[in-house]
């Protein structure tokens, strides 16, 4: 049996103490690294935020811009014919639903701010309802005699692309697309990460559409598709906190609050993310990042061709679109596989047909209207 004596103990105090300092510093590195983790998600999921709404913005706007050049559309707003501009209307927006999983609404509005069709209604009778009370944005687009997009309160929160229509030179009305988030919310949820659009509750008298929506804190929730549980989690938060904080662990699910505005800049809201714990410590553990969030498998490239709305000629299929639109966006470490890839892609094309795509990625990098 050993017998520690004063002597031998006073040679283990030292080492223990030198152990527990050990241990603290590597726990407290551990603490420090996670949360360094932490941040780089915040940051990898704000700007993966600003890219999905930026192409919802520009897909909206794209269809605002289809619709209004269609002649039968036109000549209808221009005769003050009603009833044929709402029946193209409707079946024009309804065509879309049936090909997407997106809700998608639009209205024609004239020259005067009347109402003149609304695909979401039933029938017309809301036809020649005046609109300029509410809609002071009208005004500025006027003014600059340019489009815009982007997120605004109206009956529902959502997005808006808003385009006016001229005729030599005469205002003869608008078109408006409006969208929902339901793209961006589709995106994230891939990734097993929730995404909610919250709208702050003084605006609650004008979405007249959200009232009854559930609420969180003082926000009403905007999303149409949401994970019920992570709300429940949402609901029993300090969002005070949040807000002041921008980041919580809470229930071992990290939350991430981002503000949100409106065209013209003021605070309406939040983006507010829910993410498993789990997912984080995979992040800390493995030195990964969020960049598979800006890149995809073959299997999304599939889900972005069904998705696809509108028949590009210049490509062969949509799924060279869809894998040449990632070439800026892919990882290193897949680079060369993508490489690999785009070559057996383009080889298909001729030199005529090189030339248009290398132009048609130039002007899908440019379109015209205010994005905001």
């Amino acid at each position: 049996m050993t017998i520690i004596t004063p002597k031998r103990f006073w040679f283990i105090f030292p080492f223990a103490a030198m152990l527990a300092l050990l241990s603290w510093t590597v726990y407290s590195l551990n603490k420090e690294v996670s949360w360094q983790v932490v941040d780089e998600v915040s940051d990898q999921l704000s700007l993966s935020l600003r890219t999905e709404l930026r192409n919802e913005r520009e897909d909206a706007l794209r269809f605002a811009l289809i619709l209004s050049e269609n002649d039968t559309l036109r000549n209808a707003l221009k005769e003050d014919d009603d009833e044929t501009g709402f029946a193209l209307l409707k079946r024009m927006i309804q065509t879309v639903q049936q090909n997407t999983s997106e809700l998608v609404r639009a209205q024609i509005i004239t020259a005067d701010s009347r109402l003149f069709a609304r695909s979401w209604d039933a029938d017309n009778l809301f036809s020649g309802m005046p609109l300029d009370t509410y809609r002071r944005d009208l005004e500025e687009i006027i003014l600059h005699k340019k489009p815009r997009a982007s997120i605004e309160v109206g009956r529902r929160l959502g997005i808006k692309a808003t385009v006016p229509m001229y005729e030599e030179g005469e205002l003869i009305g608008f078109v408006e697309v409006l969208k929902f988030f339901d793209a961006s919310t589709d995106f994230f949820h891939k990734f097993g990460i929730d995404l909610y659009a919250l709208l702050d509750d003084s605006y609650y008298n004008t979405a007249v559409l959200m009232q009854n929506n559930p609420s969180v804190a003082w926000y009403l929730v905007g999303n149409r598709r949401y994970n019920n549980v992570n709300l429940k989690v949402l609901q029993r938060l300090d969002m005070k906190q949040l807000r002041k904080e921008r980041v919580m662990l809470r229930e071992n699910k990290y939350i991430f609050f981002e503000p949100m505005h409106n065209g013209d800049g003021e605070t309406i809201g939040a983006f507010v993310f829910v993410m498993p714990k789990q997912s984080i410590d995979h992040f800390a553990r493995t030195g990964e990042d969020l960049s598979f969030l800006l890149a995809f498998s073959r299997n999304n490239l599939y889900d972005i061709v069904k998705k696809e709305q509108y028949d590009n000629k210049v490509y062969h299929s949509g799924y060279d679109k869809a894998l040449l639109s990632l070439k800026d966006t892919v990882p290193e470490e897949d680079r060369e596989l993508f490489m690999e890839e785009a070559r057996d892609v383009l080889s298909s094309y001729t030199k005529e047909e090189l030339i248009a795509l290398m132009l048609h990625y130039k002007l899908a990098r440019k379109i015209e209207g205010e994005i905001r």
